[in-house]
């Protein structure tokens, strides 16, 4: 069973996506390409956000790298 573990814009999906992936959590995503081509339209409740899936069993795994990863504990310095 897959479950939403996030919606919002197409570069912070992508980098959440790539957290989890580095963690071993397989992401499906939806709406990826929808959101890279109308970017304005793209919010946390936007029209066509991005979206990652995750297997249910992932879930606490996945929760607690996306709260490190909103408490700022990722340096994803360009």
């Amino acid at each position: 069973i897959m479950v939403e573990i996030f919606r919002g814009s197409y570069i912070e999906a992508m980098n959440i996506k790539n957290l989890l992936e580095n963690n071993a959590i397989f992401v499906s995503t939806a709406n990826e390409y929808m959101s890279s081509i109308q970017p304005w339209s793209v919010s946390a409740g936007g029209n066509a956000p991005a979206i990652l899936n995750i297997r249910e069993e992932d879930l606490e795994n996945a929760s607690k790298i996306i709260q490190d990863y909103n408490n700022g504990e990722y340096n994803l310095e360009v």
